[in-house]
């Protein structure tokens, strides 16, 4: 008799307390004042609209595809690129960029649009790594990372292995 008969149905009764709360409305006040768990998007600039990197025309990308193209050693670069080596597809650009005139930005961002826009598959964070992991190549400026003579000798041999590879052929 003093055993309780299993409830089916029945419903529990909320505390005075939360009952009271959800009568004034108090609770869903609560739930509106918290900032939205999902933030939108922000809007991405047009691609052609991308930051210039210095006065005299074209982003950087476009200015160091240009030194590229306007290089000797255009093939070289481009077959030393495609290679697995992160450490010369970080250096190329700043190897191009110290021919140019102008103080140019490049940054692991501009690295990884340059190779995307000749077809090679670079991410930004790896051409960041690359260059931290292997001091004395390149170093850091005001305006991103400058190679450094042992850079520019690195990607010489690099270019003179390819070099002689397609010539051979």
């Amino acid at each position: 008799m003093t055993a309780k008969e299993p409830r089916t149905g029945a419903k529990k009764k909320k505390p005075a307390a939360r009952q009271a709360q959800s009568n004034t409305g108090a609770k869903s006040e609560k739930r509106t004042a918290r900032p939205a768990t999902k933030t939108k998007k922000r809007a991405r600039p047009d691609k052609k609209a991308g930051s210039p990197a210095t006065g005299n025309g074209g982003t950087a990308v476009d200015q160091l595809l240009f030194a590229l193209r306007s290089h000797p050693r255009q093939q070289d670069f481009i077959s030393a690129g495609k290679q697995k080596d992160q450490l010369v597809r970080s250096l190329i650009p700043l190897y191009l960029a110290r021919s140019l005139d102008a103080e140019l930005e490049v940054t692991s961002g501009t690295t990884s649009r340059f190779w995307g826009e000749l077809g090679v598959t670079y991410a930004a964070p790896n051409a960041a790594k690359a260059l931290r992991l292997h001091g004395g190549y390149a170093q850091d400026t005001q305006k991103g990372k400058a190679i450094t003579a042992r850079g520019v000798q690195y990607v010489e041999e690099m270019l003179s292995r390819f070099g002689n590879a397609s010539s051979g052929t």
